[in-house]
C-alpha cells in the first residue's frame, strides 16, 4: 500500500511524491541497518550456544556425522536432492525421501564407509550449521568493524555479509569436524528405518501424514530392546 501511494503521488504530485519516495528509502535504510545491528547482538550469543550444546552431546555429534554420510551417499546415486535432515540422541530424521529401502542401504552404508576411515563423508555443504556460522560471524564482523569505525551505516553491514559469506564455507567445515560432527563410530549400528507422521491441520480437521523418515541408531554399549510381534 505506501509503494502505490507513492506511484500515484508521482503522478499526480511529482514533487510530494519524490519527498514521500526519499522518506521512505531513508527510513528502509535504517530500518535494515537497526535490523541487522540487534540481530548481530542475538546470534552474537546464540550462534555458540547452538554449536557448544552439540558439541557436548557425542551421540548427536556421531548420529549428525552419519546423517552427513548417508545424505552424501544418497546424491552420489541420485544426484542433488532436497532433504533436510536432523540428528538426535536416537538417531537421525530425513525429511525429503519416502522409500525406507533406499535410506536403509545408505545409512549402513554410510556407517561402514565412515569405520572404514572415510570422515571426510561427515563434511556437508549444506549443512545447517553452514547457516550458523555464517550469522555469527556476520554478526563478530559487523560489531567489530563498528568498533574499530564508529560507522554506523548500510556500507558496514554490506561488507560484514559480504566477508562472512566468504569465510563461511571453510569455517562450517571446521566447525563440522570439530563440533557438530564425530566421524568416529566404531561400535555404533543401524536399527531400523521408520516412517514419522506429522499432524496437519485442514478447515478445523487433523490428518496425520508421512513427514519424514527416521534411521534408528545404538551406541554399543546400548541395552537391547525386546521386539513385541503382535
Amino acid at each position: 500500500m505506501p509503494l502505490l501511494l507513492i506511484v500515484l503521488l508521482l503522478f499526480l504530485v511529482p514533487w510530494v511524491g519524490i519527498i514521500v519516495l526519499v522518506m521512505f528509502g531513508v527510513f528502509a535504510l535504517l530500518a535494515v541497518t537497526l535490523g541487522f545491528a540487534a540481530n548481530s547482538f542475538v546470534w552474537l550469543f546464540a550462534g555458540p550456544t547452538q554449536l557448544f550444546r552439540i558439541l557436548f552431546n557425542h551421540r548427536v555429534r556421531k548420529n549428525h556425522a552419519i546423517e552427513h554420510a548417508t545424505v552424501h551417499i544418497l546424491e552420489d546415486r541420485f544426484g542433488r536432492m532436497n532433504i533436510e535432515g536432523m540428528a538426535e540422541e536416537g538417531g537421525f530424521s530425513l525429511r525429503g525421501l519416502r522409500d525406507r529401502d533406499v535410506v536403509a542401504m545408505a545409512a549402513r552404508s554410510a556407517l561402514e564407509r565412515l569405520k572404514r576411515g572415510e570422515s571426510s563423508l561427515a563434511i556437508h555443504p549444506r549443512c545447517g550449521t553452514t547457516l550458523v556460522v555464517l550469522n555469527t560471524l556476520a554478526s563478530v564482523l559487523f560489531l567489530s568493524l563498528l568498533a574499530l569505525t564508529g560507522s554506523f551505516s548500510l556500507l558496514t553491514v554490506i561488507v560484514s555479509l559480504l566477508l562472512a559469506h566468504a569465510a563461511a564455507p571453510l569455517a562450517s567445515r571446521f566447525a563440522q569436524k570439530y563440533v557438530t560432527t564425530d566421524s568416529r563410530v566404531d561400535g555404533m549400528e543401524i536399527l531400523s528405518v521408520e516412517m514419522r507422521g506429522e499432524k496437519v491441520a485442514l478447515s478445523g480437521f487433523s490428518f496425520i501424514v508421512p513427514g519424514s523418515l527416521f534411521v534408528r541408531t545404538r551406541f554399543s554399549g546400548d541395552p537391547l530392546l525386546a521386539e513385541v510381534v503382535d
